[in-house]
């Protein structure tokens, strides 16, 4: 079932055929077309071949090789966030090889010329455009795509890293069976350094949301969770047994200042106990049994009925209330 609070403010519907983004002379053109059948056409609608101006030419280095079609490119090289002397590649490193997957550059800014007519170059742009798949043998992705550290830390220029980046408006990863996201699986890394097990934190995995990673908290792990609130809940069972036990002493001992009496001076006879505040003494009695004691039983009930419905069920049943589990372990997901 869809999330029906989905963000919609984020969402800016751009035109399917804009032609302020053609250039003025082809604009021209397109406008001194009469019937909307020639316009259609103009745009590659129907059997004509559709006219690439939102899609920028792109500044191609001599050590590349580039298959695109329309905004569509594969490019093979070396290292490259953006410029022609950027990245690995850009200072003639070795051991750098790069396959750059776009879609989209410059995104909803693509054209491809200027007012003037002249055609538009642009660079690799890792911010801007649209859809990307960034394969690289060396690079220093986290600068690259701006992303905070978290716990397991950032490539550095002198720290880089063979990488697998993926950028889009969404990014979708689908199994017709399972997905596993495993790290620290061979002894070095593609540069040779050496993948020792003194400091594993550098080898987990970071969920940063918002790219912020200023409060980043380990996960919890379920079945510690489960166990660890087990505990506690005979924790608070053993402790209401002995606050029972300490009411039932003294309820003990109010009917004993209840009753009690005193030897008189008539024989050393006893005298009768204080009947003016007896009534008080068994109210007390019947107060504490009445808000205190059944109140205990029915807490203990409410606590073991949270127990069944969120952490474990009789013959491992799990609540169920409008198709909704509430038992606070996954099914599916798994962590370490």
């Amino acid at each position: 079932m869809g999330n029906p609070n989905i963000n919609l403010k984020a969402v800016r519907n751009n035109k399917g055929v804009d032609p302020e983004k053609l250039p003025k002379y082809a604009r021209q053109q397109y406008e001194a077309l009469e019937s909307s059948l020639e316009k259609a056409s103009f745009f590659g609608f129907g059997p004509t071949s559709r006219p690439n101006y939102d899609t920028p030419s792109y500044n191609v280095s001599k050590n590349e090789t580039v298959v695109s079609r329309g905004n569509s490119w594969i490019v093979f090289g070396t290292d490259r966030p953006h410029n022609l002397a950027s990245g690995y590649g850009g200072r003639l490193n070795s051991h750098c090889a790069s396959i750059d997957l776009v879609a989209g550059r410059m995104g909803v800014r693509g054209k491809a010329f200027y007012e003037s007519g002249d055609p538009i170059f642009v660079n690799p742009n890792f911010k801007l455009d649209a859809a990307r798949i960034y394969v690289s043998q060396m690079s220093n992705v986290d600068k690259y795509f701006g992303l905070s550290a978290g716990t397991v830390g950032n490539t550095t220029y002198m720290a880089p890293r063979s990488t697998v980046a993926i950028k889009a408006d969404t990014v979708r990863i689908i199994a017709r069976e399972n997905i596993k996201l495993v790290t620290h699986t061979d002894r070095q890394n593609s540069q040779g350094g050496e993948l020792g097990g003194a400091v594993t934190s550098t080898y987990g995995i970071d969920l940063i949301a918002n790219n912020d990673d200023r409060d980043m908290q380990s996960l919890v792990k379920g079945q510690n969770l489960s166990e660890c609130l087990k505990e506690t809940m005979t924790a608070i069972h053993d402790l209401r047994d002995i606050f029972l036990t300490f009411l039932d002493y003294n309820r003990q001992f109010q009917i004993q200042i209840a009753l009690h009496t005193h030897k008189t001076q008539f024989y050393g006879l006893p005298s009768a106990p204080d009947y003016d505040n007896l009534p008080k003494h068994f109210k007390r009695i019947i107060d504490l049994v009445t808000n205190v004691e059944t109140q205990c039983y029915l807490q203990m009930q409410k606590l073991t009925g949270i127990q069944q419905k969120y952490i474990e069920a009789p013959a491992g049943a799990e609540t169920v209330k409008n198709n909704k589990s509430f038992y606070i372990l996954s099914k599916y997901n798994n962590t370490n």
